[in-house]
Formats: structure tokens, C-alpha cells, sequence
């Protein structure tokens, strides 16, 4: 008999790590945002409230319960040879990049990230069931702040709470999302939690003498031209896994 810890060495369909990739946003575009982010530590939320439990929230909300209950950084488990699925995809509400880190999931998952809980409303009658999560908020607000962040749904659009209904459907369980919470503050990090970093190809020289301690690759390309520098990342970081 096989150790599940051994065969999960060599599945390509998981990933033993969790991407963050960057945007244009306020006034700063995605390549900014991500020297940013390295030269902070930190990954920020951003003004959006991700959760959509907060279409069923009960009650009246403020700048300090959004915070609480419904932000958070975001993150996909998507494998690397895999990201550029996720960039220029139309009628998107938030456009991502192609800069971005890619961290590893371990040391994600020990500072707090979770993957999103996606509730099936395929017919349409989830509305109570994401109120009753949001009741929490009254009886148990410091629960509430750890379960809130991380819902999501497929199927129909919730209704919100006395509005109009919403019309259509949503699916965003190919984004394979992860979260990490607001209510533990920023996700900090430091360099032995980043595996490699993402950038267009013609930009990686002058990310790598930034950054000197950290590779980069475009995670457009074939990622096999990279084979050097993700084995690299490897050694630096002690992971046996196949990345690509």
C-alpha cells in the first residue's frame, strides 16, 4: 500500500502551493502593486467586500463589520502550468495579472488560509442557509469572523436581504479559491514563505536584481524553459513536489 503522502509528490492536478496575483488598483498598476507587496510583507484586502454572505447579512453594516465579517486576501490553488487560465477571461468583474508570488501552501495554511466554502445553491434555496451563518454575527461574533470570510456559492444568485432578487448564475468554483480572513489582520510574510514569483517574461531581470533573493518566471510560458530556476526555488525551499 501506497503513503498518501507520497503519491501527492507527483499528482499535477495538486499544488503544493497557493498563488496571490496583483491587479491594477488604485491609481497603481499590478506590476507596482506587487514591488509593493515585496517590499511591505504583507498582502493587503482590498475595498471590495469578497464574502457574498454579506448579500444575506441581517443587519445593518458599517465600514467595521464589512472589515470583519466579509474582506479578505485572496489566493488559488490552481497548479502553476495552469495560471494563465486565469488571466483575460471576459466579463470579469476584478482582471488579474500575471504578477503575482507564489506561496507555500503549508506556511499559508499555518498562518490561517482556508479554501473557500462554496455552498450549492443550484436551486436557488440557500438563501436561509447563508442568513442563518450570518445570525452568528449576534450570538457568536467571534465565530462569525472566521466562518463569514470564506463563503461563497455556485448556482443562483442569492437574494439580497429585502432588495430585489438577483437574476442569473455564478460559478467560480474553477478558481480553485482560497482565503486568508481580515479578522487576523494583514497576511504577513517573509522570504522562506514564497516559493517564486510571477512576472511577464521581459520584466524578470529587473524583478530578480530587486529582488535578489527570489526567482521569477512568466507564468504564460511553458514553464518547462524555467526548469532552472523553479528547480532553484526548490532547493531554497525544501519541497520535494512536482510544480509543473
Amino acid at each position: 500500500m501506497r503513503q498518501i503522502q507520497n503519491v501527492l509528490l507527483f499528482r499535477n492536478d495538486f499544488s503544493p502551493f497557493l498563488v496571490h496575483l496583483t491587479r491594477d488598483y488604485n491609481d497603481a498598476s499590478a506590476r507596482q502593486n506587487l514591488v509593493s507587496i515585496l517590499k511591505s510583507g504583507k498582502l493587503r484586502y482590498g475595498s471590495e467586500a469578497m464574502s457574498v454572505a454579506r448579500y444575506r447579512y441581517p443587519y445593518p453594516l458599517n465600514d467595521v463589520k464589512t472589515k470583519l465579517y466579509f474582506k479578505a486576501v485572496s489566493f488559488t490553488d490552481t497548479p502553476l502550468n495552469q495560471i494563465h487560465n486565469l488571466l483575460n477571461i471576459d466579463n470579469r468583474a476584478i482582471n488579474l495579472s500575471c504578477y503575482g508570488l507564489v506561496f507555500l501552501k503549508s506556511r499559508c495554511m499555518t498562518k490561517g488560509a482556508s479554501p473557500v466554502f462554496y455552498i450549492n445553491n443550484t436551486n436557488g434555496d440557500k438563501d436561509k442557509v447563508v442568513e442563518a451563518l450570518c445570525n452568528l454575527s449576534k450570538s457568536d461574533p467571534g465565530i462569525a469572523s472566521k466562518i463569514l470570510p470564506f463563503i461563497s456559492f455556485f448556482g443562483k444568485k442569492l437574494r439580497p436581504y429585502n432588495k430585489t432578487p438577483q437574476e442569473g448564475e455564478m460559478d467560480f468554483t474553477w478558481e480553485r479559491e482560497w482565503r486568508y480572513s481580515n479578522f487576523k489582520g494583514y497576511f504577513q510574510f517573509d522570504k522562506s514563505d514564497v516559493f517564486i514569483g510571477l512576472c511577464p517574461h521581459d520584466r524578470i531581470k529587473w524583478f530578480e536584481s530587486h529582488f535578489d533573493w527570489l526567482k521569477f518566471v512568466d507564468p504564460r510560458r511553458n514553464l518547462a524553459q524555467y526548469a532552472e530556476r523553479l528547480e532553484s526555488a526548490k532547493v531554497r525551499s525544501g519541497i520535494q513536489n512536482s510544480v509543473i
